[in-house]
């Protein structure tokens, strides 16, 4: 069978680094092939096979050759209600839609005050979520036995044994190195050189992949969320830390050394730390409480509480978070003029006052050499417990997408 050049190119670009003249071996031209097809069900479907053979540039043949093969490993299902347009004359067309009943991905995120576990089905859905505080214990040993356990829990509401389960992905604030799973630095919780992978294991899961939050959050949004089809995101996300990440060409930009997108020391380096010290959660707690405005151990979602309340603080605390939101806005004007890309979604605590998003974006045109009416600056699409689940779930569902054969056969990259 004889690939068009569309379909490689668009396999080239979920996976990277294959080209057209790679000289493609016939079985990985067929996973790739499967990986445009199933990914095309996603995002358009329901469609019927000739549908799909218009989308990805396949013979009608081999589409119906892969969606059968879909079908036995239960990535799709037949949708037993004809199009309108097969009601003509001849066979009718029978539309295929993803199976979201069956196949299972974990995610794991480990936060600064929490452990949040689920299961997300093919869509990326979220279908079964559960949530623990750290307590006093917040060594690596503690921490991984808690997600463990919470992994237990959520496989047991939703009934998937473990052979439903495809891939298992967990993400981790601070810096971490994919490749080994081991969390270089997390201050969140005052880890350096943990070895996540290890202690996230559960018999019977595939391997835990283990990223940074910020990345997954990206790849999420990337994909289902504010950026869903755009080829070049940057993804900022502002909690105690500020980082970033790149997506580019459906891949996403880690460095040399996975540390890429670490910015709340290096942006407006007037002194080392500035935007963190003016920016982050715990600086603007920390100004808050200065001022009297939150008592001691308030968190972030306290000082909107007091901005939105009934008090003589309000006026006060929300000036706070207004100042806060134009820091971050100035630093994204920065990240607009290095990266030029043709969105730029903003997550994470800052959206918990949405007033005050219009001047974030209102100090990131003034900051930028770039023309006013270029890049958009949206707010993620993805938020609360559940968008931390989605992105923790995101690079490995990501890896079923491109590669689904694979998948069902165990051997998720």
């Amino acid at each position: 069978m004889e690939a068009p050049t569309g379909t490689l190119r668009y396999a080239e670009r979920m996976r990277g680094g294959v080209n057209d003249g790679d000289g493609l071996q016939l079985e990985g031209l067929r996973r790739r092939n499967a990986g445009a097809v199933l990914r095309a069900v996603r995002t358009r479907g329901p469609l019927a096979r000739s549908e799909i053979a218009l989308a990805v540039g396949l013979s009608p043949t081999a589409v119906t050759k892969i969606t059968a093969e879909l079908l036995r490993a239960g990535f799709i299902a037949e949708v037993h209600e004809p199009a309108p347009a097969a009601r003509e004359p001849g066979r009718p067309r029978v539309p295929v839609e993803l199976d979201r009943t069956r196949h299972r991905f974990v995610g794991v995120h480990i936060g600064p005050r929490r452990i949040t576990a689920g299961l997300v089905d093919l869509a990326g859905e979220v279908v079964a979520l559960r949530a623990r505080a750290h307590g006093a214990a917040t060594r690596p040993g503690p921490v991984a036995a808690r997600a463990r356990r919470l992994v237990d829990e959520v496989l047991a509401h939703d009934g998937a044994g473990p052979g439903r389960i495809l891939g298992y992905g967990a993400c981790v604030g601070g810096w971490v190195v994919p490749e080994t799973g081991v969390v270089r630095e997390f201050p969140g919780l005052g880890w350096r050189d943990v070895a996540l992978r290890d202690g996230l294991r559960v018999d019977g899961l595939p391997e835990p992949a283990v990223d940074s939050t910020v990345r997954s959050l990206a790849l999420a949004e990337a994909r289902g969320g504010a950026a869903q089809g755009v080829d070049d995101v940057l993804y900022v996300l502002v909690g105690d830390a500020i980082g970033c990440a790149h997506v580019l060409h459906g891949r996403i930009a880690r460095g040399r050394r996975s540390a890429a997108g670490t910015i709340d020391h290096l942006i407006g380096t007037a002194r080392p730390d500035r935007l963190r010290s003016v920016a982050g959660d715990a600086a603007v707690i920390a100004a808050a409480q200065e001022h009297h405005l939150v008592p001691g151990g308030a968190h972030i979602e306290d000082l909107v509480a007091v901005a939105r309340g009934d008090t003589p603080h309000a006026g006060a605390a929300d000036r706070l978070l207004a100042e806060r939101a134009r820091g971050i806005g100035a630093a994204i004007g920065v990240l607009l003029d290095l990266f030029d890309p043709d969105v730029v979604v903003v997550g994470g605590s800052v959206l918990l006052a949405p007033e005050h998003f219009d001047g974030l974006v209102a100090a990131a045109r003034e900051r930028t050499a770039l023309p006013h009416d270029g890049t958009p600056v949206l707010p993620a699409a993805l938020a609360g417990p559940v968008s931390l689940v989605r992105g923790a779930a995101a690079p490995v569902l990501d890896a079923c997408y491109a590669d689904p054969l694979a998948a069902v056969a165990g051997r998720l990259p």
